[in-house]
């Protein structure tokens, strides 16, 4: 090892300690087994820590709730498909998440539902900023379901991208919620919620754009 590689390791040792870890983990695998193995655990190893970091920023919360908390501060962003520019009947709440749905964030979907004063008609998860979903992603949307059919809720799905939905298909999901409870945009979501609820079907709104393309969802 060279002087620059030398002075390179040392800089990678003041790398936050998960990434330390992976380091020193494969580091010590090349010197005392085998450099094959070293690299194979460090891959692994690097793309566990990668997918919590992911979990970590991927976060899911109640837009209904925001919107009734702090209407002037949604009505201010400049988003043709925010929750604020729309009227969203009673008994229906609306749930966004924003980041890959990776395993870490399963578990904080599952109680999403016990935050609620009384189970809704009508369950939106908008996951139009869900660029991929895993296994335990789709175990816990499926858990999510389950538990809305046996409280009486319908469970909609909104803005649902190329890999989550080639996933949905690939275990059935799809046919287990139904085609009519996923939509591509969240304007359709909510006039199959009012559909359900018998509230006052309501205009799309002008400036609105689809979250999901025609090509992206037949990719």
């Amino acid at each position: 090892m060279g002087l620059s590689e030398i002075d390179h390791f040392r800089h990678l040792l003041r790398a936050p300690r998960s990434d330390v870890a992976v380091l020193l983990t494969a580091f010590g695998l090349t010197v005392l087994a085998d450099l094959t193995v070293a690299v194979e655990v460090g891959m692994v190893l690097a793309a566990m820590l990668f997918m919590r970091r992911m979990s970590e920023v991927t976060n899911i919360g109640s837009v209904t709730r925001e919107l009734k908390e702090d209407v002037d501060e949604f009505h201010d962003r400049q988003d043709p498909n925010a929750i604020a520019k729309r009227d969203v009947p009673a008994g229906v709440e609306v749930y966004e998440i924003n980041g890959p749905f990776f395993f870490g964030v399963a578990d904080r979907l599952k109680d999403t539902l016990r935050e609620l004063e009384r189970p809704p008609k009508v369950f939106i998860l908008r996951m139009r900023k869900v660029p991929a979903i895993d296994a335990t992603g789709l175990h816990a949307l499926e858990e999510l379901y389950h538990k809305c059919h046996r409280q009486g809720t319908t469970l909609i799905l909104s803005g649902v991208h190329a890999q989550p939905l080639f996933a949905f298909v690939q275990i059935g999901f799809d046919q287990i919620i139904g085609e009519e409870n996923m939509f591509g945009n969240i304007d359709d979501a909510l006039t199959r919620a009012r559909e359900i609820v018998g509230a006052t079907p309501a205009p799309k709104p002008a400036a609105a754009e689809p979250e999901v393309t025609r090509e992206t969802r037949s990719t």
